[in-house]
């Protein structure tokens, strides 16, 4: 019946009896029995579960619908002179390219610490004359107080610094022309 060769196993799938005589059943093999604790050195496996777990819904939505482009006129239509475009210039919508006015740093405040800083240094070059700080320290009041009046403009920090920097100057050149008058006219009288 069958071929020498083949398997039987084929043969006994579908019903047939082997040719080979089947070996008498093995004697069942005892089992060792469990450690008594902790971890056993063999790894221990879970088996997966039988079913698939259940796969996530999604909302079924509706297809796009074909239609015109938002924000253009229909085709063959035109648009009458000055007329926006449907959906342009939303209420709080700036377009790309403008921005909304933004605050502005007053220039006096600049040039106040800019003339201030100048001043120290040039001090020392006009026989101790303050006269730079003190254009430093009044450009940096005047901008403080148009600061103060215009709440749309920046700068007080460089103002007030201005003014800082500038009394400083101020100080230190007054300070520096008395101490040579003083020294010069000492000099002069008790030698």
């Amino acid at each position: 019946m069958t071929n020498p060769g083949d398997s039987d196993e084929w043969w006994k799938q579908y019903g047939g009896e082997s040719s080979v005589p089947e070996a008498p059943p093995a004697a069942p093999q005892p089992q060792p029995s469990p450690p008594a604790a902790g971890y056993t050195s063999a790894p221990q496996y879970q088996h997966p579960p039988l079913t698939p777990p259940p796969q996530p819904v999604y909302p079924n939505y509706p297809p796009p619908q074909a239609g015109p482009t938002p924000g253009y006129p229909p085709a063959g239509q035109t648009q009458g002179s000055g007329a926006q475009p449907p959906g342009y210039g939303y209420p709080g919508y700036q377009p790309y390219g403008y921005s909304l006015p933004s605050q502005q740093t007053n220039s006096l405040a600049i040039a106040s610490l800019i003339v201030s800083i100048i001043g120290l240094p040039g001090m020392f070059m006009c026989l101790f004359i303050p006269l730079i700080s003190i254009v430093g320290l009044v450009l940096g009041i005047v901008s403080l107080n148009q600061i103060k009046s215009n709440p749309q403009q920046q700068g007080r920090g460089l103002a007030l610094g201005g003014i800082w920097v500038g009394a400083v100057g101020v100080v230190i050149g007054l300070g520096l022309l008395l101490f040579l008058i003083a020294v010069g006219d000492w000099s002069t009288n008790y030698s």
